[in-house]
């Protein structure tokens, strides 16, 4: 059994963050010393932080100092030049980066005693399930991500993916999707942390959601099937519309997520969706991994650049404004992050889809992320193919099952596909109308999902239904 998670997360101006200080940059010098030979690390990053920065040089020396103090090394940035690139691309010069967003940036990071009690926050948990911060408590997370100051928490791999030194380098396996990551916080940094104004009256709340403890007893009620809509796209986007974002719909995003959330080097959903969005990324240092009865709801991270397409065939763009209510349509911006079973890495010659023990665990997990939002904030779920790409589930079983748990909770569902998947998403349309006016409702529909015959392969699920009419 892994040792239970800690319940809080220790800041960098804690007096128990203590680092070694290789360069002899305390204030107090010796005298600070504990007897393991470390000093308390947020003087050091003051006096750090006071040298004048006016180039790429001087920037690559400041976070070289705070990365070499904290781990001995500067990995894995290595020689920045990505990181280098976005500053250089991201404004009209990268003088105004060192003139206008380097001191707010400084400025904001020495903030944080003031933003955050104790030195800590708290792990999300049972007991601490909503962590609401200010917009600017969150820039701070975020600047201190940028200048990796903060330290890996003991329960995410030591893979250097709770700050964004992963994305600097340029050795990268997918270096397109990592430029895009870098210029979303360029231009967060230009556009919201430059601007006062977006700093106040605007909350990002982070929640951990369990199963209820009536599940079983929601899950016996009868309830006629919701609505399921099936939207074919030329290329996937992340457009505000596709982000649910100011349409003038309640509607929450499903994020086909890892147990482990958060961000990443290549481009799947998970980590163009949390990459491109910088008040998203704070995540890694709270979440613990998920449990097959948990999920991840997060409200009201803005997302800076739209990502086109998919894979290795992804294009970076520009984010357009929301339909309705500019900006601050942002604000209702809502990501719910569902880890599906790696069905990939069975291989019985079954379809493991049709396990009945699978499909309870994906309703149960699908009914936790969709009843996130019973307080009437959401009427529709928006997904592309859950749990379909690299987990190898069957999209045909899994948008049934996702069907299901929106129906159970009161919510309509939209399916979102690109062309590659125009069959299945026609098929799926076809069979949706079959069964809602075939079917009486959950009941018969799960008892019809769970009697599905185990000898079906993947893509023939629908077409027995059909059949089966």
């Amino acid at each position: 059994m892994s040792p239970p998670h800690p319940k809080f997360y220790l800041l960098p101006f804690s007096p128990e963050y203590k680092c070694t200080d290789r360069f002899s940059l305390h204030p107090t010098g010796d005298q600070a010393e504990d007897e393991n030979g470390q000093v308390p690390f947020w003087p050091v990053l003051e006096a750090i932080l006071c040298r004048p920065v006016n180039s790429t040089t001087g920037l690559v020396d400041i976070l070289d100092t705070i990365s070499v103090i904290l781990r001995a090394t500067s990995q894995p940035a290595g020689d920045y030049e990505l990181l280098i690139d976005a500053i250089a691309t991201s404004f009209d010069t990268a003088e105004v980066f060192f003139a206008k967003v380097w001191p707010r940036i400084v400025d904001i990071a020495l903030q944080m005693p003031g933003l955050f009690q104790n030195g800590r926050i708290p792990v999300l948990s049972r007991e601490n399930y909503s962590l609401p911060f200010s917009r600017r408590q969150i820039a701070c997370l975020v600047v201190h991500q940028f200048l990796r100051t903060l330290s890996l928490p003991p329960f995410r791999d030591d893979d250097g993916t709770h700050d964004f030194g992963i994305w600097y380098s340029s050795q990268q396996r997918h270096p397109v999707a990592v430029r895009g990551y870098l210029r979303a916080l360029m231009l967060y940094f230009g556009d919201v942390l430059c601007d006062e104004k977006k700093m106040d009256g605007w909350v990002v709340e982070y929640s951990l959601h369990s199963l209820p403890e009536n599940y079983d007893e929601i899950f016996a009620q009868d309830r006629p099937l919701s609505e399921l809509k099936v939207v074919v796209v030329e290329t996937y986007d992340t457009l505000p519309g596709s982000l649910g974002v100011g349409d003038g719909d309640r509607q929450a995003v499903v994020i086909s997520a890892n147990r482990v959330v958060g961000f990443g080097q290549s481009a799947t959903q998970e980590e163009v969706h949390v990459g491109i969005s910088p008040e998203a990324c704070p995540i890694v240092l709270f979440t613990p991994p998920l449990g097959d009865e948990q999920v991840l709801k997060v409200r009201g991270a803005q997302a800076m650049v739209n990502i086109v397409g998919k894979g290795r065939d992804i294009i970076v763009g520009s984010m357009l404004d929301p339909q309705q209510g500019g900006d601050a349509a942002w604000k209702f911006r809502t990501m719910l992050f569902m880890d599906a079973l790696e069905l990939d890495l069975v291989n019985d010659g079954r379809l493991a889809d049709l396990d009945p023990r699978n499909m309870e665990r994906e309703i149960a997990k699908a009914y936790t992320a969709f009843s996130s939002s019973l307080d009437g904030t959401i009427s529709e779920i928006k997904t592309g193919p859950w749990g379909c790409g690299a987990f190898g589930g069957d999209p045909e079983v899994k948008m049934l099952l996702l069907w299901l748990a929106s129906t159970m909770v009161g919510v309509n569902l939209t399916v979102v596909c690109d062309y590659e998947l125009q069959v299945f998403a026609r098929k799926l349309e076809d069979v949706g109308q079959t069964l809602k006016f075939t079917m009486l409702g959950t009941v018969s529909m799960r008892k019809l999902l769970m009697e599905l015959p185990q000898a079906l392969s993947r893509g023939q699920t629908l077409e027995w239904l059909e059949k089966r009419k």
